[in-house]
């Protein structure tokens, strides 16, 4: 890379050095002297000097060389050089209309230089194509081929500190979290299938320069065309896809909700080169730069994701019934299917395929030149991040202010908590049982004596199946509401907060238990019972006579 400043780093305005972002203290701070600066006034120096960029374009007159063409049927506008003027759309084919060119908020800030040369794009564009000659996608691009064009299209970079509310799936906590994105392109053009152009990056963004006329000579040059509230929303979709990973590996689940506010980035006008081929529903597209193709179907992909997991457990708990049992076919195939039944429903609840459209696409690569030839080193990881986005979790103190804490849901000691709390509900009536004939037995007889834990087997039973949904489903829901909560403390050391009644976990949470009310109130046994009134009392009384039956059964 060259010396040149990158348009897409923010400078100390002290010493020149890139600044780094602290995602605990929300600023940046200069990786040279350690000056912090505020992200409002890292946002204000970037769309300064963006303004600055402008003027000098403006002011050089390159600008008089290029000319403005409107599409009437699908509304693409593009910028041509005088000597590059096209009559039809690329896009739909339709007559263009020369108009002048007034909205500068529309000028880009940053380009990424075509790599690939016109030929050299045909060339691989159409290998690609006889390779995959028995798709119909495959043959299209080759009848095709000669429809293939070469654009800048318009994308805009969002760059920043994000906030985000994450919620785990039908879990009752909300949680609060930091993070910063360095480099989020939205492609902000209606005209061509979005989800094909995501599937054609990643840009390698070493290569960005700030933009100049020059730049786009002898290229057609695509204009934004999406409203402002689209955009929007594209930016806030690509940011939370973008987010969502880091976010998952901190909560530990793939089931969870990210709502993302956006309201700090900061964005620039990109144009990123890229080459495509449109033909009715068809769109071939090609990286300017790295070479990767990604071409659209109209075949839909279906998945069940959710099913692996059920799937181990069944086999689990079919192996531990073969093992008590000597391996006893009958018990095995229909204990399994009852327990396939119980443990399917109670995790495919809410759950469906997933589907998707199918698109075709080569691996992620870097292009280079030996020689002068063209060589794509595919599956070349081109895009590490240089910058930590692993979000930082924040809890409120005593005053309100978020403060960074590190969460944990699974420890050791909760495990146990867990396989007790469930022994103990399967084993309720026993332990009752022993206490009673522990009073009631007279001298001389033994223990055992009048005590028959098998006649509690109509509370097993119930129990059993209410622990087995618990562990599978309930336990999850009740450890995600019930964190341990470490604070981070100035020194990097944590430090432990809230009450243990704050990370209670029970078999009870499947029945609301412990839970808070709109009013902050937690959920007991009285308020349950005043607030379903009659169905909880009639509950409440079927499992305190079964349970009583069950332990009177067993020691009399």
């Amino acid at each position: 890379m060259d010396e040149q400043k990158s348009p897409l780093r923010i400078y100390c305005e002290s010493c020149g050095a890139p600044l780094g972002f602290d995602i605990m203290n929300q600023t940046y701070r200069c990786t040279h002297c350690g000056r912090l600066t505020k992200p409002k006034d890292a946002r204000d120096a970037v769309y300064r000097q963006r303004e600055l960029d402008k003027n000098d374009n403006t002011e050089s007159g390159a600008e008089q060389s290029s000319e403005t063409y409107f599409c009437p049927t699908c509304g693409a506008e593009l910028m041509f050089s005088s000597d590059d003027a096209a009559e039809t759309c690329d896009f739909c084919g339709s007559s263009l209309v020369r108009r002048e060119f007034s909205d500068d908020a529309q000028l880009p800030d940053v380009i990424i230089p075509f790599f690939i040369t016109p030929a050299e794009a045909r060339e691989r564009m159409l290998s690609w194509g006889r390779a995959n000659e028995k798709t119909p996608e495959g043959k299209s691009v080759v009848e095709h081929i000669d429809s293939l064009c070469g654009y800048y299209l318009p994308y805009k970079l969002a760059r920043g500190p994000v906030e985000a509310d994450v919620k785990r799936h039908g879990g009752e906590r909300a949680y609060y979290c930091r993070g910063f994105l360095e480099g989020t392109a939205v492609n902000t053009s209606k005209q061509l299938d979005n989800r094909v152009l995501n599937d054609m990056e990643p840009f390698d963004w070493t290569a960005a320069r700030p933009f100049e006329y020059g730049y786009v000579a002898g290229c057609g040059v695509k204009l934004s065309d999406t409203s402002g509230a689209e955009t929007d929303r594209r930016v806030a979709e690509e940011v939370g896809r973008d987010f969502l990973p880091e976010v998952e590996r901190v909560m530990q689940t793939s089931g969870v909700n990210v709502d993302v506010k956006t309201g700090g980035l900061m964005t620039q006008n990109v144009l990123l080169p890229v080459y495509f081929i449109r033909e009715g529903k068809l769109l071939a597209a090609m990286n300017g730069q790295t070479g990767r193709i990604a071409v659209s179907t109209k075949r839909e992909g279906k998945s069940f994701p959710w099913i692996i997991e059920p799937i181990i457990y069944t086999a689990v708990i079919i192996l531990i019934l073969g093992l008590w049992s000597n391996f006893l076919p009958e018990l095995m195939i229909y204990g399994g299917l009852a327990i396939a039944l119980i443990i399917f429903t109670a995790m495919g609840a809410g759950r469906g395929p997933l589907v998707r459209l199918i698109t075709l696409q080569t691996k992620a690569g870097r292009a280079k030149r030996e020689g002068g030839e063209l060589i794509i080193d595919d599956e070349h990881d081109i895009l590490k991040n240089p910058y930590d986005n692993t979000p930082v979790f924040c809890e409120p103190d005593e005053k309100g202010r978020p403060v960074p804490v590190k969460l944990r849901f699974y420890t050791v000691g909760r495990w146990l908590t867990i396989l007790i709390n469930a022994l103990v509900t399967v084993f309720l009536p026993v332990m009752i049982a022993a206490v009673l004939r522990l009073l009631t037995m007279g001298e001389g007889e033994r223990f055992l004596d009048s005590f028959s834990p098998g006649y509690g087997a109509a509370w097993y039973t119930i129990a059993a199946v209410v622990v087995l949904v618990y562990l599978i489903k309930g336990v999850r829901q009740d450890v995600y509401d019930h964190p341990y909560i470490y604070k981070i403390m100035p020194d990097g050391k944590k430090k432990l907060t809230g009450s243990r009644r704050d990370r209670r976990v029970t078999v009870l949470s499947m029945f609301g238990f412990g839970k808070k009310t709109s009013d902050g109130k937690r959920v007991t046994l009285l308020w349950l019972l005043k607030s379903f009134k009659g169905r909880a009392v009639a509950i409440f009384l079927v499992f305190l006579a079964l349970l009583i039956g069950s332990a009177a059964a067993i020691v009399f």
